[in-house]
């Protein structure tokens, strides 16, 4: 009994942990993407930098006081992203 609620514990500090890393994968697949297309139609880019630029704060802290295993972690599960992998971080 107490390895299926310490099972389902981790399980769920897991999927919490992945979404917030996939979210952060988002907004810069996003900005990303928005980017292109204000310099393929020669826009302004600041308004795009300005709407994203709490959030992406906000995840290149994200791992500011991370130990280099959790760092190695949150990696591996960037990877598995379906965002990081439109970026072109892993081959599909």
């Amino acid at each position: 009994m107490k390895f299926n609620l310490l099972f389902v514990s981790i399980l769920i500090l897991f999927s919490s942990c992945q979404s917030e890393v996939c979210k952060c994968a988002d907004q810069w697949y996003e900005m990303t993407e928005a980017l292109k297309k204000a310099d393929e139609q020669k826009q302004d880019i600041e308004p795009i930098l300005k709407k994203y630029e709490s959030g992406i704060e906000k995840c290149r802290d994200m791992d500011a006081k991370m130990t280099p295993q959790e760092k190695e972690e949150m990696i591996a599960e960037l990877k598995t992203c379906s965002s990081y992998q439109k970026l072109g971080g892993v081959k599909q």
